[in-house]
């Protein structure tokens, strides 16, 4: 009848062949049976312009709606009612029947199930170079665990991280998990108070991440290999990592320092919570403000060279204060839970020897950028140090080595190390006062050259005037000067 709508199942792609006619013998079989003015075939993208738009940009381009959304592959509808189904208009008058096979948007608590019907399929994903396990993942996370077995759908599923239908690579700036977009994704719920009072987790984790070395190097400085949440938490997995797995966590990145805490009196300790216990901001933080200890070798000459120049007579714990606080910083802030097992430091000879430990690799900073120091201001003289600077190089590598050596808390084994420093330091100074010393040596041997070249020079001019005086009349008329 003119003016009802008319509705004509399009062969979807499975049910093409076999007999099934084709769209276009379909739509018309409808307009001369029923007498209406249809338009021409509608697909998803002709009423679904918003959705469409950054699905074509996705990596989900290829992908048809039918895959996730059901329905058939294109519809005749009236040629009058098209424009009120694209402007949702009308109310339950607008409501379009997609067919029996049409899905729907999945809800929350079904969208990791829709996207594994792809994502955990090998022969599909296989030509992509993709994982299939991420379901499974999925499911051992903190997110999937609250989702399949308590119902609660206020969890992430994939649709929060990835997007919707504008997926992108991870490694375009435009994807929510590109390395620089992840710590406002997860901030996207981690960072909401409300929601985590719910579950009773910190609302302050992101917050701490983003003041952290690891933000810093992130967000500040733009470096992409610098870890982000997923890197320490996994990412279709994440989970938090127990205090005793903090340090399998920490030791992808920093092996040598955790390879030596593993030899400490603190690994054996049940109730020491790992790197994050003197790392993770001190008590009074959720153990993401990571923090950085050991300055840069560069950085500690530069600011001994600045000490120097304003203070040339600096004493030692001013030079350690200028060039490298955040040891004993540290140990201030971490204090209050040292003192939970240590309750006697005035008695307790182990933290006698924590000191002890710091004290001595402080001695060897100041050799090391005292030596530098030296090396730098010999340079811009006329000596050449190449050499000196080539041997100078071995001490700049037994400093970057005492940073993972102090974890073991061993003072014999970081008083070894600074032994070895000490002796390239005082290696490097020998050879600079041999320099030093040559130079002097050659400005004195230059005393007697320039004294006979001086007499000779005398010798010479006295020899001309005599000469000047025989042999050079004046002429005539002359002045007789």
């Amino acid at each position: 009848m003119p003016g009802r709508e008319h509705r004509v199942g399009l062969p979807s792609r499975a049910d093409r062949g076999g007999g099934a006619r084709p769209i276009a013998a379909s739509l018309l079989f409808a307009a001369v049976s029923g007498g209406v003015a249809f338009a021409a075939p509608v697909t998803c993208q002709t009423c679904h312009t918003r959705e469409a738009k950054p699905l074509a940009a996705s990596v989900h381009a290829a992908l048809a709606c039918q895959e996730c959304h059901g329905g058939d592959e294109a519809y005749a509808v009236v040629d009058a009612d098209l424009p009120r189904f694209q402007e949702r208009a009308g109310g339950a008058e607008a409501k379009f029947d997609h067919g029996s096979s049409f899905r729907g948007k999945p809800r929350r608590g079904e969208i990791p199930e829709r996207c594994g019907t792809c994502h955990a399929d090998v022969e599909r994903m296989n030509p992509y170079g993709l994982r299939t396990d991420q379901l499974a993942a999925y499911r051992t996370s903190g997110h999937g665990k609250t989702l399949f077995q308590r119902g609660d759908e206020r969890v992430a599923v994939c649709t929060d991280c990835h997007g919707v239908h504008d997926v992108h690579p991870a490694h375009e700036a435009t994807s929510k998990t590109h390395p620089r977009n992840v710590p406002d994704m997860c901030g996207s719920c981690h960072a909401n108070a409300a929601l985590m009072a719910e579950f009773d987790l910190p609302a302050g984790l992101v917050d701490e991440y983003r003041h952290s070395v690891h933000g810093d190097l992130l967000l500040q400085a733009g470096d992409l290999g610098a870890p982000t949440c997923a890197t320490c938490h996994g990412n279709h997995s994440a989970m938090p990592p127990g205090f005793r797995t903090v340090g399998a966590v920490c030791g992808k990145c920093h092996e040598h320092a955790s390879k030596n805490f593993e030899t400490s009196i603190h690994a054996k300790q049940p109730a020491f919570a790992g790197c994050v216990q003197c790392h993770g901001g001190g008590p009074s933080s959720h153990q993401h403000k990571i923090e950085r200890i050991t300055k840069p070798t560069g950085v500690m000459i530069q600011r001994y060279a600045h000490l120097m120049s304003a203070r040339p007579s600096a004493t030692p714990g001013e030079v350690t204060e200028a060039i490298h606080p955040d040891p004993k910083n540290l140990l201030t802030q971490v204090l209050p839970g040292c003192l939970e097992c240590h309750s006697e430091p005035d008695e307790d000879k182990s933290l006698a020897g924590l000191f002890k430990l710091i004290d001595d690799i402080s001695a060897a900073e100041r050799l090391y950028v005292g030596t530098a120091h030296r090396l730098d201001e010999v340079g811009r003289g006329v000596l050449l140090v190449d050499h000196v600077r080539f041997t100078y190089e071995d001490a700049k590598t037994h400093l970057i080595e005492l940073a993972p050596l102090q974890h073991t808390l061993s003072n014999e084994a970081v008083a070894g190390k600074v032994a070895e420093l000490r002796t390239v330091c005082t290696t490097v100074n020998t050879q600079l006062d041999d320099l030093e010393r040559g130079l002097r040596w050659r400005y004195r041997a230059l005393i007697p050259v320039w004294g006979f070249a001086l007499v000779f020079a005398a010798a010479l001019y006295a020899t001309y005037r005599r000469l000047r005086a025989v042999h050079v009349q004046p002429m005539a008329g002359a002045s007789g000067k």
